[in-house]
């Protein structure tokens, strides 16, 4: 009796840490594609340090100024050339 017990717990326990891996791992997946996207970044119109970028709009811990958005000239590919 004691052992049907103990099999059904463990079943019962596998079970429910299955469904809660899958389930996870799909949220996972969705999420971390989103940020990439929309992804922005910041950096100082003075160029205090150098090319140095922030993930958020703020101020230049330098010289105090707003933070402006850059341009990913990199991703352009009108300019590039064979």
């Amino acid at each position: 009796m004691r052992k049907i017990l103990l099999v059904s717990i463990m079943l019962f326990t596998m079970a429910c840490t299955g469904n809660s891996e899958k389930s996870g791992q799909t949220t996972d997946s969705t999420s971390t594609a989103t940020p990439v996207a929309d992804a922005k970044k910041y950096a100082c119109p003075m160029q205090c340090e150098g090319d140095k970028t922030y993930a958020e709009a703020g101020k230049c811990p330098v010289c105090k100024m707003e933070l402006k958005e850059i341009a990913f000239a990199e991703t352009d590919s009108t300019t590039h050339e064979h």
